[in-house]
């Protein structure tokens, strides 16, 4: 007997009894017994006349049946009863009769013969609470009502007609998917996580994708994973409420009211996008939006609701029900069938090789897919048949309940049965199939089954009036998913390690263990892999069809081929290169008037307040004035020093928690970010905000910062070409104001709550308040505030932090290099003290490490590039005024006749020479030099050197057993590591207290 299958219940229920004692309990549990005993014997007696001739099965025990027998992979199990029972068997779950069907013939009873008695469900109590009473075309009881919402789902929302308008949403998300497993090339991704990503993001993107736009559309995309991955949980969940209804109302386990609050959340959602669509429409209407995009199905919806007969109206609430239909019963179908045939498919190469055939006669290899091509791929549609013989979406379907007692197989099946079609065990019938269980596409090619549910041997999507409404949508998003992953990458798996096609059973069945493959890029340029690949025609590219994703290198590459100034047409746009010292003297020195300027791209200017910042701000006097505030009164040596206790508070933290991961693998990069951005916003506002308020504040500018720099680092049309400027056709824009939009309001908030402090302190009711922390200062300048905060936020955390991770890999990778920073630590802080800041001006050899890390690995690579006011000379060249001009530091910090064994990292050149990072000697320039040169400089060495000091002093390092490191750079707005630090840490110092 088994009970992992009930463990959920008891789990579940832990909630009600763990205020009672044993003695409670006891008591409890007796009444509880002697309830369901009652209710056990008086159904039995009154059901006892119509069951004699019910389907045979399993004995069943007193008041539970056969719930504690069941196995969690209940396909499997089903399949094995039936091999003793029958094709039609029985069991008692609680106080409900479980009916299981196994045969094509009996099939075609329920669902052809007798499909208007068993077209209806048994609503479980969670389907009902998600779905607004059970409202939707799911659960809805068949009549007039479902056919009306069938209708409507099957002729205006998932028609051919309705799916070709929103094809560009489609086109959009999976293009960005393709882009993210370039971006990955050569490393292990999880395919079914990504899979899953994209098709919710393509749901969500055609249910409102013209009503909700940019950073708004990607907040809800991850709301909605979460509660997707909450419902679908719940839904799962062994519910007592559903084997004895007599309990419904006492809802033992909580999983209805925990569905209330995971459907109130949804609730609020649609609200929210059908207030913002109805304003749409009657802005439309009143011709203040002309020249809108095509409409998506919450416009079609709404439509439909206006018009609907008044004998059978479509309600909110029904539309609202098939909303939630749209999103819970999309994502997991398709993204897992996509799996399951990845994975397929990598098991048997000569298929993958057929594939690839296939589309590449098709498609050609200088060519993305476009889902018009796929009615031209017959050997992957006899790849999708198979992968959902094999692995049908729904292995049991959504069970069936009789209306009325009827007769199946010469049994009875009594009204309100749940009746499960066990079409997995249907599809692997070996009388059936022939090596039911072998993955062999070709037997789709030479027969006519389809998944239409007219053959019982075959219908993985159901049959009958309750086959699935959404079939021509999950064959679009099959084909041209999995057309597009096998047309643009060779798939393997990372070395020693075998493909698991082991199955696990849930509402939607899934691979036991996920498919993480590694992508090999196979197309014929690297532009194809571009996610805006699609808006521009390839003609007006110019030499942005030929960039290369990892630019410093690429740069580098054309220097050699056209010297050490070379041009490229971006667009409209002309881009210069310089790769020389001798050059770069030119532009940031004897030119540095004319070249002190900026090329603002569209995302920079809408962060920034229009470019009011210090990057941005056009070269003159207010630029001066915002220099010396952050020179003078915000990053001078007084300004940091009076702030030094929270930066030491935030580094002691993150030294308690490497400590208390002692021993474990640990990603040091990602805490190095964690730490550098709460050292930032505790030094802009520590003395504003404490407590839990900072640090919901740190999760929300987390989430903030990186939206930001993916847009800052994303290839925008508008920056290339003025004129289209105006139509933001990527959404940067857009996007960039919605993030610009929150930093915002956090910003009026803080420096509300400072500005009342101050006037509190001026009254005397704030005195002995700590030392000051910058955003007291800056409201001295009040209208720079605002600017000054995002270049601090952005431009301040993952340049230190990246920098730190590039120095930790290199000197784990130098036994004899971390062997003297520690002995030079030793030295000077000793094993039974702690590191101070004060401490890091006596450690030679660390600033020597520190400087060989901005020669090998600067922080930005291109630096920000410049735009000379004025049509210059460099080099005997012409120089445009508005070029964009890109200072190769990262090459020249690399050149070969500057630098002995230039890519080797050996600080020791550093204790020798007088190099540093003032911007005056143009063979090491990695702040960047003249006017513009980082304000932060001072900011940077001291967390550099703090944090650094602070983690070779309190711990040794080391990489997991096995592990080798990997210092390969990944290039962006800031350098990075393409593989992640994750190294052990093991407590160096005298005595433990020190770690606290």
């Amino acid at each position: 007997m088994s009970l992992k299958f009930f463990k959920p219940l008891f789990d579940s229920s832990s909630w009600l009894l763990q205020e009672l004692n044993v003695e409670q309990k006891g008591v409890f549990f007796s009444y509880f017994l002697g309830f369901l005993a009652l209710l056990w014997f008086l159904c039995f007696f009154i059901s006892n006349n119509s069951n004699k001739r019910l389907p045979p099965g399993p004995k069943a025990l007193p008041l539970i049946g056969n719930l504690f027998s069941l196995d969690p992979e209940l396909h499997t199990y089903f399949a094995s009863l039936s091999q003793t029972y029958g094709p039609i068997c029985r069991l008692w779950l609680g106080k409900k009769i479980g009916i299981i069907i196994t045969s094509p013939a009996l099939a075609r009873e329920v669902l052809k013969d007798q499909d208007t008695i068993f077209a209806n469900r048994d609503v479980p109590a969670a389907g009902r609470e998600a779905t607004y009473g059970g409202n939707d075309i799911t659960w809805t009881p068949y009549g007039p009502k479902w056919r009306m919402l069938r209708k409507v789902c099957v002729r205006d929302m998932l028609s051919g007609s309705t799916l070709d308008s929103v094809y560009g949403l489609r086109k959009k998300e999976l293009r960005q998917t393709i882009n993210y497993f370039y971006s990955q090339k050569d490393l292990p991704v999880n395919v079914g996580e990504q899979m899953f990503l994209t098709v919710l993001n393509v749901i969500t993107s055609m249910l409102w994708g013209g009503t909700v736009k940019g950073e708004e559309r990607a907040n809800l995309g991850a709301e909605f994973r979460h509660v997707v991955n909450e419902m679908t949980e719940l839904l799962g969940t062994p519910n007592v409420s559903d084997f004895y209804p007599g309990l419904d109302w006492f809802d033992l386990q909580g999983v209805i009211k925990k569905m209330k609050v995971l459907a109130k959340r949804f609730d609020k959602i649609f609200e929210s996008m059908i207030d913002q669509r109805q304003k749409m429409d009657r802005n439309a209407e009143m011709g203040a939006d002309v020249g809108q995009e095509s409409k998506d199905f919450l416009q079609v919806l709404l439509k439909l609701k206006d018009e609907a007969d008044s004998k059978i109206p479509l309600t909110m609430t029904e539309l609202k029900a098939l909303l939630m239909d749209m999103v819970v019963g999309g994502t997991d179908t398709t993204a897992n069938v996509v799996e399951f045939a990845m994975a397929e498919i990598m098991n048997k190469p000569d298929v993958l090789r057929k594939l690839q055939q296939e589309v590449d006669t098709v498609v050609g290899k200088d060519n993305i897919v476009e889902e018009s091509h796929i009615q031209q791929l017959p050997y992957f549609y006899a790849v999708m048949k198979e992968a959902l013989r094999l692995h049908p979406a729904l292995p049991l379907l959504v069970p069936h309940c009789p209306s009325e007692t009827c007769t199946v197989g010469g049994y009875t099946v009594p009204e309100g049965s749940r009746v499960f079609i066990n079409v997995w065990a249907i599809q692997r019938d070996p009388s059936i199939w022939k090596n039911p269980t072998e993955f062999h596409p070709e037997r789709f090619l030479a027969n006519k089954w389809d998944y239409s549910g007219n053959d019982f041997n075959y219908f993985p999507f159901g049959s009958g009036r309750r086959i699935c409404a959404g079939i021509a949508m999950a064959e679009r998003m099959f084909m041209y998913s999995l057309a597009s992953l096998i047309h643009s990458f060779d798939w393997k798996l990372s070395e020693g390690e075998t493909l698991d096609l082991t199955e696990k059973f849930g509402i939607v069945l899934k691979k036991k263990m996920p498919l993480v493959a590694i992508p090999i890029p196979r197309l014929s340029n690297p532009t194809l892999y571009d996610n805006y690949y699609m808006l521009i025609d390839k003609s007006v590219y110019c030499n942005l069809f030929s960039l290369e994703p990892e630019l410093h290198t690429y740069f580098a590459s054309l220097s050699q081929t056209y010297g050490p100034i070379c041009k490229l047409w971006l667009g409209k746009k002309l881009g210069i290169i310089i790769t020389s010292p001798a050059l770069a003297r030119k532009v940031l020195k004897e030119q540095d008037t004319i070249f002190a300027n900026r090329d603002v791209p569209a995302a920079g200017r809408e962060l920034s307040y229009g470019g009011a910042d210090i990057v941005w701000n056009p070269f003159g006097p207010k630029w001066r004035m915002l220099k010396k505030v952050c020179v003078r009164d915000m990053l001078g040596g007084s300004a940091l020093d009076s702030v030094y206790a929270l930066r030491k508070k935030e580094l002691r933290q993150t030294i308690n928690y490497f400590y208390c991961q002692a021993g474990l693998p640990v990603n040091v990069g990602e805490q190095m970010f964690l730490t550098v951005f709460n050292v930032i916003t505790s030094t802009l506002w520590g003395g504003t905000v404490k407590g839990e308020e900072r640090a919901n504040l740190g999760a929300e500018f987390r989430h903030v910062v990186y939206g930001i720099t993916e847009l800052l680092g994303t290839p925008n049309v508008s920056d290339f070409y003025l004129g289209l400027d105006w139509f933001d056709l990527q959404g940067v824009t857009k996007k960039m104001k919605v993030l610009a939009k929150r930093f915002d309001k956090i910003f009026e908030s803080m420096i509300d709550q400072r500005q009342k402090m101050d006037r509190n302190a001026e009254m005397g009711a704030g005195v002995g308040q700590e030392s000051k922390d910058f955003l007291q200062v800056l409201l001295k300048l009040k209208d720079e505030a605002d600017a000054k905060m995002p270049d601090m936020v952005v431009g301040g955390t993952a340049t230190a932090a990246n920098t730190v991770e590039f120095a930790m890999a290199e000197i784990m990778n130098k036994p004899n290099v971390l062997r003297k920073l520690q002995q030079e630590l030793d030295t000077i802080v000793g094993k039974d003290n702690i590191v101070e800041e004060f401490h890091i001006q006596q450690l030679p050899y660390f600033y020597a490490v520190m400087k060989e890390v901005l020669r090998l690995h600067p922080i930005l690579p291109l630096l920000v590039p410049h735009c000379p006011s004025e049509t210059s000379i460099v080099g005997g060249y012409t120089v445009p005024k508005g070029s964009r001009v890109f200072l190769n530091v990262w090459a020249i910090h690399r050149d070969p006749s500057i630098w002995e064994n230039r890519t080797e990292f050996h600080p020791e050149i550093f204790l020798d020479n007088k190099c540093d990072y003032s911007g005056n000697d143009f063979n090491y320039f990695p702040f960047g030099s003249g006017r513009r040169m980082c304000a932060g400089i001072a900011m940077a060495e001291r967390i550099f050197m703090f944090l650094l000091a602070s983690l070779i002093h309190s711990f040794n390092w080391k990489l997991s057993k096995g592990e080798n490191l990997d210092l390969t750079e990944k290039f962006g707005i800031v350098l990075k590591k393409e593989m992640p630090l994750v190294a052990i840490p093991t407590p160096r110092l005298s005595n433990p207290t020190l770690y606290e």
